[in-house]
């Protein structure tokens, strides 16, 4: 089933709250975006217009494309919902593409790499052979890994919110991939830093019950 709710949210959860917003790209389309992808076709119609723009502009642009890649998987999602599976496909491939490009223009852009993390999440949760999910799975930790390690200094001093969503982005990328040990790692840590919030109950219920798929992230969201 594709998960059209944590892939909306999830996706902006950490991404338009990384740093500092000035001239940032995201937040130039943050409003039309989450519009979009809560379901409002105008606004998104709008919001993939100002991205096309933007890398008509500069093809290189690494956030426009990124987003791209974001938007064109969610069209993914309601194209599969549609019944049209081909095109489903193809508008995923191109996804991946975009979100892959922009990865390789700019591999240490935290704009790039969360967007990226959550798209690759959202896939290896959608995809049901076991192989290509933990590869999947396994390239989203990479990106989460990525964004985490440049947020260290100052990691401590952001909200409940973003910790969870990187530390519980971390977790699940990690036990979708395989890695049962670094994914407990993550989750512990939700639990000592976390206390009595959802996050902290969602990995509680992960460590109980490794067969348990719900999704670790979003849980202040809405």
């Amino acid at each position: 089933m594709w998960r059209t709710c944590s892939f909306v949210l999830g996706i902006i959860a950490i991404s338009f709250t990384v740093g500092n917003a000035q001239e940032r790209f995201d937040v130039q389309i943050r409003d039309n975006m989450f519009r979009g992808l809560a379901g409002n076709e105008a606004a998104f119609k709008s919001v993939m217009v100002t991205i096309e723009e933007k890398l008509a502009e500069d093809p290189d642009h690494a956030a426009a494309l990124v987003w791209r890649g974001a938007g064109r998987y969610w069209s993914a999602g309601q194209l599969f919902r549609s019944g049209d599976i081909a095109a489903a496909q193809s508008m995923a491939r191109a996804a991946m593409a975009d979100i892959d490009r922009a990865y390789v223009l700019q591999p240490a852009n935290i704009e790039v790499l969360i967007p990226r993390a959550t798209v690759l999440l959202v896939a290896a949760r959608n995809q049901r052979d076991s192989t290509q999910a933990r590869n999947l799975a396994g390239r989203a930790a990479a990106a989460f890994e990525s964004a985490f390690a440049l947020r260290q200094v100052t990691f401590d001093q952001l909200g409940q919110h973003n910790r969870g969503e990187y530390l519980s982005g971390l977790a699940e990328s990690w036990a979708l991939a395989g890695e049962r040990v670094k994914a407990e790692a993550y989750l512990r840590r939700t639990l000592s830093e976390l206390p009595n919030t959802r996050y902290a109950e969602r990995a509680a219920a992960k460590l109980a019950d490794w067969n348990n798929r719900q999704p670790l992230n979003c849980q202040s969201c809405h």
